[in-house]
């Protein structure tokens, strides 16, 4: 493929380059801003056309697929010549749809607790070796191979472009999906909680038919949104797991006895609680998960 990245100076989307160029793909991308350290990241990987800022010469008949980033305007003068040549056009969630659309597309949402239940997931398929793909907002955040069954995904509820204000999360059509949260805060995407969640409740319903949704039964919104979903998809709750402290220390109360953890509290007892169903449907055991997560800091 020849897939040209417009914005490639946002992390999602140099991570995904730098995924397809791993795995020998013609890459090229602009941006008027660059990070520093990216852009020498870039430079050596040969990610980068000719230098910094926008040029409609850039965009030419041979692409394959033209990737705009959430920033970019609708008068780049890029995206118009790629509009005006009729290239395939994507945002970032719709290109990484069609890039994984044959895996088993696992995606973890929520306003707060994502990234963490995300991280143990990872964590606990790394230690019991299992290898999958993954996409996150995070340096080197994505890894796509032609092997690897699964792919965990991280959904935010952002915009996935200022062409497609469809929240990214809504765009992967996960199989296997979490819900860890739902808290509204006004940053400007969403004019008030109705409309947020309402975001949330569109996510639900766009888990492929026979899937499957892991929630956070502790959190009244997510309960309620989840249970009311005529989505014929199988339904999965979570709860603060049963623990006990002493001397500074967390133990778990498990079918093998106490385990002592690295992590405390009830929230992110609770993330573990949800990972471990997620990881269970993946393949990994409840004795194997908690050997992993003993680990987990």
């Amino acid at each position: 493929m020849r897939v040209h990245f417009i914005g490639l100076g946002e992390v999602n989307l140099f991570n995904l380059a730098a995924a397809l160029h791993k795995k020998g793909e013609t890459v090229t991308g602009s941006d008027d801003v660059f990070d520093e350290s990216l852009k020498t990241m870039m430079e050596q990987q040969g990610l980068l056309s000719d230098g910094k800022g926008w040029s409609s010469n850039k965009i030419h008949a041979q692409l394959d697929a033209v990737v705009v980033g959430s920033k970019v305007k609708k008068d780049n003068p890029e995206l118009i010549k790629a509009q005006e040549l009729g290239l395939s056009i994507f945002s970032f969630p719709e290109f990484l749809y069609q890039q994984t659309q044959y895996k088993t597309r696992v995606v973890v949402a929520g306003s707060q607790n994502r990234a963490m239940v995300t991280s143990m997931i990872l964590h606990v398929l790394e230690y019991n070796d299992v290898d999958v793909d993954y996409a996150l907002a995070t340096p080197n955040g994505v890894r796509l191979t032609k092997e690897n069954d699964f792919i965990v995904i991280g959904g935010g509820d952002n915009p996935s472009s200022m062409i497609d204000t469809t929240p990214q999360f809504q765009l992967y059509q996960p199989n296997i999906a979490l819900l860890s949260d739902i808290e509204f805060t006004d940053n400007g995407n969403y004019s008030n909680i109705e409309s947020y969640t309402e975001q949330y409740s569109v996510f639900v319903d766009s888990i492929v038919k026979g899937g499957s949704i892991t929630y956070n039964d502790e959190d009244a919104e997510v309960k309620k949104l989840v249970e009311s979903s005529e989505n014929p998809i199988r339904k999965f709750p979570y709860v603060t797991p049963q623990y006990q402290e002493a001397d500074g220390e967390v133990f778990l109360d498990t079918p093998d006895g106490e385990l002592p953890l690295e992590i405390s509290g009830a929230t992110s007892l609770r993330n573990m609680a949800g990972a471990k169903w997620i990881c269970q449907q993946m393949g990994v055991d409840e004795v194997e998960f908690y050997e992993a997560m003993a680990t987990y800091q």
